[in-house]
């Protein structure tokens, strides 16, 4: 038997096997923002955006009970408990036990930035990206911990990291959404202990790196490359 394939057939299956996601426009990328934690960036008020490297990781993990230099965290850090979705801290596979409890990095760099007697040194670093709501709920935890892994915690970087969202009546109240509280000083107890790390997100070409590495995750993780 003859089998006759026209030129459709052929167009159709290099559609199939080449077609790629649209193009996607600027501001249909999902949404990424660095914020620089330190005694400058938010002196007055406990906003997001809070002032020590320990209310920012309380904050992300919705816990009112730890307790930085200023004092005891707010009462309405564990009263939005309802938002969390998945959190917890990523070291390094060689990081030593003490640096798995609690919020002993985030305070040991909060007593870093203090020591320098300036009020704008970064004691460490919060980041917020968006999950596209295409992404499933049960890729999330998966999406962002493999993104933390490969993009910080592989360069040696400690992250504390946490999924939020709420949904309602079948829309989002709060739209999925990571943060993530990343180490920007020398962490370890050895001879460069509290000082500024170049290598982790701590420059603007160090950011853009890191918001293509979200972008390009999302798309992989949304289209299955």
């Amino acid at each position: 038997m003859t089998l006759f394939i026209t030129q459709e057939d052929v167009a159709q299956m290099k559609r199939m096997l080449i077609a790629r996601p649209r193009e996607r426009k600027a501001d249909d990328r999902p949404d990424f923002k660095v914020r620089p934690i330190s005694e400058a960036w938010q002196y007055a008020h406990r906003l997001p955006a809070y002032k020590t490297a320990v209310a920012n990781a309380a904050y992300i993990w919705r816990d009112d009970a730890a307790v930085d230099r200023f004092g005891p965290m707010p009462k309405q850090f564990a009263g939005r408990r309802y938002e969390l979705r998945g959190s917890g801290l990523i070291v390094p596979a060689s990081a030593p036990v003490w640096a798995t409890r609690g919020y002993s990095v985030w305070e040991e760099a909060d007593a870093a930035a203090v020591a320098t007697g300036d009020p704008t040194e970064v004691a460490a670093w919060h980041v917020l990206l968006e999950i596209p709501a295409t992404i499933r709920p049960e890729w999330w935890e998966w999406i962002v911990t493999g993104f933390v892994q490969r993009e910080l915690v592989g360069r040696g970087a400690v992250v504390a990291w946490a999924v939020h969202a709420v949904e309602g009546d079948g829309k989002w109240i709060v739209k999925p959404h990571a943060h993530l509280v990343v180490t920007a000083r020398h962490w370890r107890h050895d001879h460069r202990h509290g000082q500024r790390h170049p290598g982790w997100i701590g420059s603007w070409g160090a950011q853009k790196r890191l918001e293509y590495a979200w972008h390009r995750r999302c798309m992989a993780t949304r289209y299955g490359f």
